[in-house]
């Protein structure tokens, strides 16, 4: 594929890649991806974890004809922007603008733009959608209700986790109330930020982006997610313990265009296939080796199904 940089705006300058397949007749689609969680680039990829995922799913779509516009974050890579300083809506402006600059591009087919979302990215196309009318989605890892929910949903997975845990490590951590005290502390903070009217909150040295957290957990997606009359195909892995693997189903029950919702036997939140079984105790560990491997076939296979009926 050949690869170029492309820059827009909105109160800040976003930066990113266009990829285009090297042969192509006629204008093209796209497939703009909006990212995950955290100061995410272009390429999925954060200081401590190489995901490169975005990257991968560019060369994907190049193979079968299809452009990709993927960009760096507000307050990561090569984007302006303080990310601490960022909230949801602010996002969902960005995704706003990177469509518009995809359709202006004078390879591709303003009508045949398509969004890509991997976890949050999941919970922004929504609204993104109700400005620019996407020709279809594609939902990776998403939680099709209040982000709030999927991390207390987290919490809860590690309480249950270290109460059933077996030997003297599961004798240990429950002396010391590791779940108690997680739960307990999470909930505290989630009510501080939603009462406070901080930008940003300082715990200790720790930054917290209040703002982005208020935002999403005051934001309710059902009205935008029924506004939704394209395509649809969601995606989530059944390892997936980050956002709950059964609202891939919801997903597709909510929206009012044709939909596909498929669960992957292996695939975690990483889009990854994993052999471990699920454990939020070893999850920085079950990451790190997942990144050595290739994006799950499974998943790739359903998304070429799809495009061969939606975008080519």
């Amino acid at each position: 594929m050949e690869e170029r940089d492309i820059q827009f705006g909105t109160d800040v300058i976003l930066k990113g890649t266009v990829s285009l397949p090297k042969q192509s007749d006629g204008k093209l689609p796209l497939v703009v991806i909006f990212h995950g969680s955290g100061p995410v680039d272009r390429d999925a990829n954060v200081k401590h974890m190489q995901m490169n995922a975005y990257k991968m799913l560019a060369e994907f779509f190049a193979l079968f004809g299809v452009a990709v516009l993927r960009y760096d974050k507000r307050g990561a890579g090569e984007s302006g922007g303080d990310y601490f300083e960022t909230g949801m809506w602010d996002l969902v402006n960005d995704g706003a603008a990177a469509v518009g600059a995809a359709r202006e591009l004078p390879e591709i087919d303003p009508e045949r733009i398509f969004l890509l979302g991997h976890s949050e990215g999941c919970s922004l196309i929504p609204p993104i959608n109700k400005q620019v009318k996407a020709a279809g989605i594609i939902l990776l890892a998403g939680q099709a209700d209040n982000v709030r929910k999927a991390s207390e949903m987290q919490a809860m997975l590690l309480e249950k986790e270290v109460t059933e845990m077996k030997g003297f490590n599961g004798l240990l951590l429950r002396a010391l109330k590791v779940h108690k005290t997680t739960v307990n502390k999470q909930k505290k903070l989630f009510d501080e930020m939603v009462v406070s009217d901080e930008t940003v909150m300082k715990k200790g040295f720790t930054k917290i982006n209040a703002k982005w957290a208020r935002e999403y957990f005051q934001y309710e997606m059902e009205e935008d997610l029924a506004a939704i009359t394209c395509p649809v195909l969601a995606i989530t892995g059944n390892k997936d313990v980050q956002v709950n693997p059964e609202h891939v189903r919801l997903f597709a029950e909510k929206v009012n265009g044709p939909a596909e919702a498929y669960n992957v036997g292996d695939m975690n939140h990483l889009l990854r296939d994993q052999e471990d079984p699920v454990s939020m105790i070893k999850l920085k560990s079950i990451y790190k080796k997942s990144l050595t491997k290739p994006l799950s076939p499974e998943m790739l296979s359903l998304i070429r199904q799809w495009a061969e009926k939606y975008i080519l």
